[in-house]
């Protein structure tokens, strides 16, 4: 189980402004993802402000939790074979959940698709994200760390081209689907 903490900015802009940024990176490859949500009957990861899915990217179904520990975002990353509820009961899946009193069993909540481009700068990737979601569309851009830097400056730089000051205006993707599906 890898686990390391996330670092990023994300702002939610309008097409327009996707697009025009994006014409600003012209060889921005996109594929599909679909993260698919999990929780138990109680929504006990939701109650504990963190997040749990199962990413289908290409060929390959990656494991995550996320959950906030002293500030930061922690994430617990593996590799499983499907997307079924049963990858739960995997060893590793198995004593990070239970260590965070998080058991099962657990449910499929929704599933956010997401057509992903990727500009791979130096230290950081910026993400271009239209995703779906019960019946909503949204276009979000992400700044992600790959090493330490003045991350915040680097991504106003990259605003600037769109004419927008940065300030966190975006729920997480999981936040934005369950809202949108009434559960938050």
């Amino acid at each position: 189980m890898e686990k390391h903490i996330e670092k990023e900015y994300k702002v939610l802009v309008t097409k327009n402004q996707f697009e025009t940024l994006l014409s600003h990176y012209p060889n921005v490859k996109f594929h599909i993802q679909k993260n698919h949500y999990y929780d138990n009957d109680n929504y006990d990861i939701i109650h504990q402000h963190a997040a749990m899915r199962i990413r289908e990217k290409e060929d390959t179904n990656i494991f995550t939790l996320k959950k906030f520990i002293d500030g930061d975002l922690l994430e617990f990353e593996c590799e499983v074979d499907d997307i079924s509820p049963e990858v739960f009961n995997n060893k590793e899946i198995k004593e990070v959940l239970d260590s965070y009193n998080i058991q099962g069993p657990f449910h499929h909540l929704t599933t956010l698709t997401t057509n992903r481009g990727v500009y791979y700068g130096n230290g950081y990737e910026l993400c271009f994200d239209h995703s779906n979601y019960e019946n909503q569309n949204d276009y979000e851009i992400e700044y992600e760390y790959t090493k330490d830097h003045d991350g915040e400056t680097n991504f106003q730089s990259i605003m600037d081209l769109i004419g927008i000051t940065y300030e966190k205006n975006a729920m997480s993707k999981i936040q934005r689907a369950l809202h949108a599906k009434g559960i938050l």
